[in-house]
């Protein structure tokens, strides 16, 4: 198995929604009750302080018609995050809560946005 690299770019406080496909022996699949999956996102992997989380019960769902799991970053998690800086972040998948296998790895880049708050 290998671990995929994905670097994202998403400006301050924006919304966004990340799909991905479970794979178990080369097709799509649900995971198991037991099985959980993380996505944490640090400033770097040595560092302690997880600048936000999603999992299955906060901000991951699953979608049937497309048979992939979305995990959904909002305004609030970038809302403290430094613009024009890279975060580290990895998503990993817990088979029957204790296995971990980490499927992706790669950075998210918070780009400046122009429109804050504001209507135009």
């Amino acid at each position: 198995m290998s671990v995929k690299r994905i670097d994202i770019e998403i400006p301050k406080m924006d919304y966004q929604i990340i799909s991905l496909a479970i794979k178990k022996d080369g097709e799509v699949a649900k995971l198991e009750e037991k099985d959980e999956i993380y996505m944490t996102v640090k400033r770097h992997a040595n560092n302690e302080e997880i600048k936000f989380q999603k999992t299955l019960e906060n901000g991951i769902t699953y979608n049937e018609e497309t048979g992939k799991y979305e995990i959904e970053i909002n305004s609030e998690d970038t809302k403290q995050l430094s613009m024009d800086t890279a975060y580290g972040y990895d998503i990993t998948i817990y088979y029957e809560g204790d296995k971990p296998k980490q499927k992706v790895i790669g950075t998210i880049k918070i780009s400046k946005k122009y429109t804050l708050n504001e209507v135009v």
